[in-house]
Parts: C-alpha cells; sequence; structure tokens
C-alpha cells in the first residue's frame, strides 16, 4: 500500500482544528456582545432582572434538582472530578493530554475571574435594578463546567457516557446559581461561553499538532513499528481515524437536543411583551423558562461539538495481530 494519505484524510485532518478556531472566535464575540448587552445597556439590565426574579420565584422540580446540583459545586466534588480525570490519562496512557487539559481548566477560570473584576465593571442603569458588584461570568459555572469537560475529554469511550451526563450537571448547576439568587442569567451564560472558547481553542491546537504528526508519518511511511503494523492489517497509519458510530449517536441526540433548546429559548424571550414589567409574574415565569431552555440548549450543543471536533485516535492494534 502506499505511503501517501488520501485527499480525504487530508482534509480531515485540517477541517476539525480550522472548525475548532472558529467556534473558539464565535464563543468569544459572544462573551464580548453579552457583556456589552446585559451587562452595559439598561435594557439587558432589565431583561436579567426580569429572568433572576422569575428564576427565584419559579417552583418545582426544576428548581429543586438546580438548587442541589449548585450546592454540590464545592472544591471537594471539583477536585476529585480533576483527579479522575487525570487517572483517566495516566490509565489510557495519553500523558500528552495531562497539559491541553491543565491550561482548559486554569485558562478558563482566571479568564472569568479577569473579566469579572478587571474587564467588565457593573452599573445599575435604570430604576428597578439590583445594585450589586459585577458577577459577569459566574465563578461557579466556570468551575463547574470546566472540571466536568475535562473529564469528558480524559474519558476515551467512556465520553459516550459523561457528555450527556456533563451537560446534564452543567445545566442544572448554571440554573441553580440563579435559583438561589447568586448570578444573573448572563453570568451564567456567559461562563459557559468562556470554558466553550477555552475548549474549543484546546481542541485546535490538539488537531493542528495530531495533523502535523500525522503529515511526519506520511513522509516517512516505512520506520520501525509502522512499517511492521502496515503488513499486519493493511492499514495506513497516518490516515485520520474517524469516529465511531456511538460517538457519533450520543453527539447527534445532542445536537438535535441543542437545537431545539436554542430555537425555544430565543422564540421564548422574543415573545416577552414589551416594555418589560420587571413586577410581572407572568413575565418573570416565562423569561425565566425560555432562558432555561437557551441554557439547555447551548450547553447541549456545546457537547456535541466536542465529540465532533475532538481529534480521534487509532485504537491499538489487539495483541493477537501484533507482529512480536
Amino acid at each position: 500500500m502506499s505511503g501517501r494519505v488520501g485527499p480525504g484524510a487530508r482534509v480531515g485532518g485540517l477541517a476539525r482544528p480550522l472548525l475548532s478556531l472558529l467556534a473558539a472566535a464565535v464563543c468569544a464575540a459572544a462573551i464580548v456582545a453579552l457583556a456589552r448587552t446585559a451587562v452595559g445597556t439598561a435594557s439587558g439590565q432589565r431583561l436579567d432582572q426580569l429572568i433572576l426574579s422569575g428564576a427565584k420565584a419559579h417552583e418545582g422540580p426544576l428548581s429543586q434538582y438546580a438548587e442541589l446540583a449548585v450546592h454540590s459545586v464545592s472544591l471537594p466534588v471539583v477536585g476529585v472530578l480533576l483527579a479522575l480525570a487525570a487517572v483517566l490519562v495516566l490509565l489510557r496512557r495519553r500523558f500528552s493530554l495531562l497539559i491541553p487539559l491543565t491550561a482548559l481548566v486554569l485558562g478558563a477560570n482566571l479568564t472569568t475571574q479577569v473579566i469579572k473584576h478587571v474587564l467588565v465593571t457593573r452599573q445599575a442603569l435604570g430604576p428597578g435594578i439590583d445594585i450589586t458588584p459585577n458577577s459577569f461570568p459566574s465563578g461557579h459555572t466556570t468551575l463547574a463546567a470546566s472540571a466536568m469537560i475535562a473529564l469528558v475529554l480524559a474519558g476515551g469511550r467512556a465520553r459516550v457516557v459523561l457528555a450527556p451526563a456533563g451537560a446534564l450537571w452543567t445545566i442544572a448547576a448554571g440554573l441553580g446559581t440563579l435559583v438561589v439568587g447568586w448570578h444573573r442569567p448572563s453570568d451564567v451564560i456567559g461562563a459557559i461561553a468562556v470554558v466553550a472558547a477555552w475548549t474549543f481553542l484546546v481542541l485546535a491546537v490538539d488537531g493542528l499538532h495530531t495533523r502535523s504528526r500525522r503529515a511526519r508519518a506520511t513522509a516517512h511511511p516505512g520506520r520501525g513499528r509502522r512499517r511492521r503494523r502496515r503488513g499486519v492489517d493493511g492499514a495506513d497509519p497516518a490516515a485520520a481515524p474517524r469516529l465511531g458510530a456511538p460517538t457519533m449517536t450520543v453527539a447527534a441526540l445532542l445536537g438535535l437536543g441543542g437545537v431545539a433548546g436554542l430555537a425555544l429559548g430565543v422564540i421564548g424571550l422574543l415573545s416577552v411583551p414589551l416594555p418589560l414589567d420587571l413586577h410581572d409574574a407572568s413575565q418573570q415565569l416565562d423569561a425565566f423558562r425560555a432562558t432555561a431552555e437557551l441554557i439547555a440548549g447551548g450547553t447541549s450543543a456545546w457537547m456535541a461539538l466536542v465529540l465532533v471536533l475532538r481529534t480521534p485516535i487509532s485504537h491499538r492494534t489487539r495483541t493477537k495481530e501484533r507482529v512480536p
């Protein structure tokens, strides 16, 4: 077999990192737009206040589960998640993942703190707006989302279970900060966007590194173990492997749920009558339900993109097929 990789493999090797960079740029733009509108304009602050009032007034299973989830976001729990991610990396012998996952967690949480305490300030721009220090983005949500996505990326084949579970926990923790009144909705959405931006940036760098490694494998196709493996199973180890059926199935389900949630959330918020009445209980609850759908949809779509855009790795040849 020729050592040359086909055009599809070359394009696929470059498409994922480029799409990851694009997704990171979209998330960064969303953070800027959210800060300018929800924090920096009177109308944005009024909508934030309306949704927050609806979250505090909401009663039912959603609020109860969300409140339980937000109280689970603590340093011991996050420490256990990160330790589990490190153990999975070591067990899978993917030692190169330790640096990017560490950069993701530290970078996301540091970015949130810099935005909150250095770059963004909050002033009450209209009547009925609570005068509080800036809380954009949410540190609790950033901590939960970054620890969970690190576990998903470290999970190997278990990511098909970890990704939906991680999405649910992140959604519930984010909504919980609203229910208990710790944060405004823009804080939660901004935090998820911060972690998503760092996630896509890490995926882009990893994809470019993997593409470079495969290019070297293509340029020297007959060296060492690579030559023996090609002789055994006829596969070209330089070619980009494909995502498995379970991963694609979970990604498709998360993606469909994400699109539906985003669509329902946008439609729900656009349906809130103007001018906003901050004391209208019906408007408050409708706005909160729409925001919950928006947060759920955005988080699900993020997890779906992570499953699709991550760089798949080749599985090792089975023991009975290996050349001694």
